[in-house]
């Protein structure tokens, strides 16, 4: 993914700003984007390859640049895209992390 298809592909303007100016307005963000159910969000995936993955997810609106990073190439040869989000500072987003729901208390008791 070019970094032309990826602006194009969330629908994000290309500013031009100094990096120094960049970390002042922003926080970056590192992971693998995926198309989320609403238009006007960006979920992006913190490590594609872990068992304890989490995503994030970031309106468009709020995302002022996005970079391309090297991607990832899987042991069968299949590639997985990275991408750098600069996120304005202030913005609210969500970090989902999946879990497994089950009564812990009996185990927590074992252990301790």
């Amino acid at each position: 993914m070019d970094s032309v298809t990826l602006f194009s592909r969330y629908q994000l303007d290309v500013p031009r700003y100094e990096p120094n100016r960049l970390e002042q307005i922003a926080v970056a963000f590192s992971g693998s984007p995926r198309n989320g159910p609403d238009a006007g969000k960006v979920l992006l995936v913190n490590d594609a390859f872990s068992r304890q993955s989490f995503f994030y997810e970031f309106r468009v609106a709020d995302i002022v640049y996005a970079e391309e990073l090297p991607h990832l190439v899987k042991s069968d040869g299949s590639a997985i895209a990275m991408v750098r989000l600069w996120v304005k500072k202030g913005a609210t987003a969500l970090k989902v992390e999946p879990f497994h729901v089950q009564d812990t208390h009996q185990r927590l008791a074992e252990f301790f």
